[in-house]
């Protein structure tokens, strides 16, 4: 027969989740939260604008959507939660700057005559980016978009601290 104490102590493990699980939801919460923005991102980018709301409504998509796959557990903590959404926002900046790159490249490649499609230009993105000798440009292209989405970090971490 069990002890009282060994009863209510797997009780406990039962009602806790793991750190594993728990960093996986809210990092599959901070990647579901930032797909409005990425839109928005793309949208932008293409129409040749940097736009720090970008990267504010991503980082304030992704913290919500962190905290709501998150909210039960209890575990996860405001500086663990920030970490994660920087994370998962550079990797996310990266994708919708290559997605508008490849626009670009896909919309030249049409206007020149050559049927090379969007996905084929995403696909091989950098061999492209060798080719025309533009991997400086992207790289530039992705500073200053990170530059204009960490503003946009900054005003969110200032409204989650103030508010």
């Amino acid at each position: 027969m069990k002890s009282e104490g060994e009863i209510i102590a797997r009780e406990d493990s039962l009602g806790e989740e793991s750190t594993v699980s728990v960093l996986a939801k809210a990092v599959l919460g901070a990647m579901l939260g930032a797909i409005p923005a990425m839109f928005l991102w793309v949208v932008v980018g293409k129409v040749g604008y940097l736009a720090a709301i970008c990267g504010f409504f991503m980082f304030l998509g992704e913290m919500y959507a962190c905290h709501f796959f998150t909210k039960k557990s209890g575990q996860m903590n405001i500086q663990t939660a920030i970490i994660i959404c920087v994370v998962v926002m550079l990797i996310d900046g990266y994708i919708c700057q290559r997605i508008v790159w490849s626009w670009e490249l896909s919309d030249f490649f049409s206007s020149e005559g050559y049927q090379v499609g969007f996905f084929e230009c995403f696909k091989n993105f950098n061999k492209f980016m060798e080719d025309f000798g533009v991997q400086g440009d992207f790289t530039s292209s992705l500073i200053k978009s990170y530059l204009f989405a960490a503003l946009g970090v900054v005003a969110s971490i200032k409204k989650i601290a103030n508010g």
